[in-house]
């Protein structure tokens, strides 16, 4: 994914917000609201990364994709985003791509309508069940993370054989923007 935006610093928002601030504890709380303008790299978008299906690649995939989350202003939701993508992402190479001769799955990541969807391709055609949690297992929780974090999820039969499974989570309608406080100041 790359989410490196030469002309992102020349963009101009087309509209303002009233964003609540943050300030340490430091700081005099005379400012709880400022104006922030809404920069075009925080719209909507669509990212697509191809990885090796290897769970080095996940990880990395993770990275990225709090990146993203970062670089877009999606901070607030990151954390749920990522913790969800890297269970589909994980289940996509301990199951998706074991057996089959495509050795790679595609993260497809969508800003529109004011949800985050999520979708992880692989070349099985297996379908992913919700297992019962098992003491006696270590894995076969992934599925219920996803449930427990998305606002809904499910899984769509993919280009060939394969299969995508995704996610949404909603974007929250307002911004948190956490501001230092410039050396001096208390």
């Amino acid at each position: 994914m790359n989410v490196q935006s030469p002309d992102a610093a020349r963009q101009r928002p087309e509209k303002t917000i009233e964003v609540p601030v943050h300030r340490s504890a430091k700081a005099t709380p005379n400012a709880l609201v400022a104006i922030m303008p809404i920069p075009r790299h925080m719209r909507e978008f669509e990212v697509v990364a191809v990885y090796p299906a290897e769970a080095a690649a996940v990880t990395r995939g993770r990275h990225q994709l709090h990146r993203l989350m970062v670089h877009t202003g999606l901070s607030a939701i990151a954390d749920a985003v990522i913790l969800g993508a890297h269970e589909l992402m994980a289940n996509a190479v301990t199951h998706g791509c074991r057996g089959e001769a495509a050795k790679a799955f595609t993260v497809k990541v969508i800003h529109s309508g004011g949800r985050i969807r999520v979708e992880v391709q692989d070349p099985s055609s297996r379908r992913p069940c919700q297992r019962p949690p098992s003491e006696e297992r270590e894995g076969g929780r992934g599925l219920f993370l996803v449930d427990a974090l998305a606002a809904s999820w499910g899984v769509e039969r993919g280009p060939g054989q394969g299969k995508t499974v995704w996610m949404e989570l909603d974007v929250p309608t307002t911004a948190c923007v956490v501001l230092p406080v410039p050396p001096g100041e208390s």
